[in-house]
Order: structure tokens, then C-alpha cells, then sequence
């Protein structure tokens, strides 16, 4: 009787050990949450680098918007920063970031220069 208690005992242990192991498993295997960014660039300029892709949640891009001969930058829609003021006196253009909390549709603006 105590031979069929112990081996009981061990039995159930072995299945303990054997499921938490599984769900250990099982917890490293989920992949991580994925979002996808849509940016796109109206008339007048355009946006680097090109950043439309699928990021895992969390991920922080910056992008940059650069006008065209004759174009100013207008706006950013969609992004962390769309109310910034941007000065277009040195090459970098206006850098923006956005960090993929859900699916992202980013949009910047530009319009002619007033002369």
C-alpha cells in the first residue's frame, strides 16, 4: 500500500513538472504584438527614410520630412508631434516620431513657398 502511495505521489509530480513546463513553453513561443505603419507624403516633397512597414509594439521611428524646390513643410497628421514648427534653414527637414502603440497612418503636408 505504501509502494502505490509513493509511486502515486511520484506520478503526480511528474505531471505537475510536465504541464508547468509546457506553459513556460508556451509563454516563450506568443510572438510579439505587431503594428503597421502607413506613411505617406503629399505634393511638394517627400519623406525619409521610408518607414511603411510592420513594427513590433513599442518600436519608436523617426522620420523626416524634406520639401521640394519651391514647397514649405505644411504638416504632420498621424504622428506623435503634428502640431511641431519645423525651420527649413538647414538640410535635416522636419523630424518627426512615432511610436507603434496600434496600427499608424502618418501623413505630412507641404505647400508653396509664398515669395
Amino acid at each position: 500500500m505504501k509502494n502505490l502511495y509513493i509511486k502515486t505521489l511520484y506520478f503526480i509530480t511528474f505531471i505537475l513538472i510536465y504541464k508547468c513546463t509546457n506553459i513556460e513553453e508556451d509563454k516563450e513561443s506568443i510572438s510579439p504584438t505587431k503594428y503597421t505603419l502607413t506613411v505617406t507624403s503629399g505634393e511638394g516633397g517627400s519623406v525619409t527614410p521610408d518607414a511603411s512597414g510592420t513594427y513590433n509594439k513599442g518600436a519608436t521611428i523617426t522620420i523626416t520630412a524634406t520639401p521640394n524646390n519651391g514647397y514649405v513643410f505644411d504638416k504632420w497628421v498621424g504622428s506623435d508631434n503634428d502640431n511641431s514648427n519645423c525651420n527649413f534653414s538647414g538640410p535635416l527637414g522636419c523630424r518627426t516620431g512615432i511610436t507603434m502603440n496600434s496600427n499608424r497612418y502618418v501623413d505630412v503636408f507641404f505647400k508653396r513657398k509664398v515669395e
